[in-house]
């Protein structure tokens, strides 16, 4: 079953969702680290022109990862398409290729407020240790585990209401934060395939109540 519009899972937009796209055939094209630091600035430049804001980001070497509020479906598909463009003629140029940069299409599932909010970002902060590239989020430059851990400051990440809900005392935010993440079974070891969605990220009532609404799932019947 061939997958809907973009429009048909985010309605009109105005939601936050789980932005992630990988590199065609899965290299590393990434890496660099003239790669990222283009990419930080690409996203830092382009989020205001389309009314985006970025509450957390990882950059790996072969994937993406971005959780990102957007104010309509249209904002987010002009918003990737200069992105992408951008990143992809940068890409190319610094290793001398031509053709492909991204795998398939870019999912956007939405993201479910609350817990579930914190948990997905809890999924981008441990990505590199999943990776095996570092023991601990700190030590990951390309994300934005450090901002909401450590304080740093981090012009690109537009604080998640999720996690201003913490505490209204910062140090105390930032210690939550800590905890919420040292939490995670294996330390960010075990991968959490429902972060992959296609369609939404929540818990199982809420997810299966949006994909009826969407007509994804066919109405109950009554019993008998």
């Amino acid at each position: 079953m061939p997958r809907p519009a973009r429009q048909a899972v985010l309605g009109d937009g105005n939601c936050c969702v789980h932005l992630s796209i990988r590199a065609h055939n899965g290299e590393f094209l990434f890496q660099s680290e003239s790669v990222k630091r283009f990419l930080y600035a690409l996203l830092l430049s382009l989020k205001p022109v389309f009314g985006i804001l970025i509450h957390d980001y990882v950059f790996m070497d072969n994937h993406l990862h971005i959780i990102l509020f957007t104010p309509s479906t249209q904002s987010l598909s002009r918003f990737m398409q200069r992105v992408f463009g951008a990143l992809a003629c940068f890409v190319n140029r610094l290793h001398h290729r031509t053709g492909r940069v991204f795998g398939e299409r870019a999912r956007t599932p939405v993201i479910q407020d609350g817990r579930r909010f914190l948990v997905t970002m809890r999924y981008l902060s441990l990505n590199p240790v999943r990776a095996g590239m570092v023991d601990r989020p700190h030590r990951y430059r390309w994300s934005g585990y450090r901002h909401y851990a450590y304080g740093e400051e981090d012009p690109l990440i537009d604080d998640a209401p999720e996690y201003l809900g913490l505490s209204r005392v910062a140090s105390m935010r930032r210690k939550h934060y800590r905890d919420i993440a040292a939490e995670l079974s294996g330390r960010g070891t075990v991968r959490l395939p429902e972060m992959t969605s296609w369609y939404f990220v929540g818990e199982v009532a809420w997810v299966r109540a949006m994909l009826r609404k969407n007509g994804f799932l066919r109405p109950l019947r009554p019993p008998g």
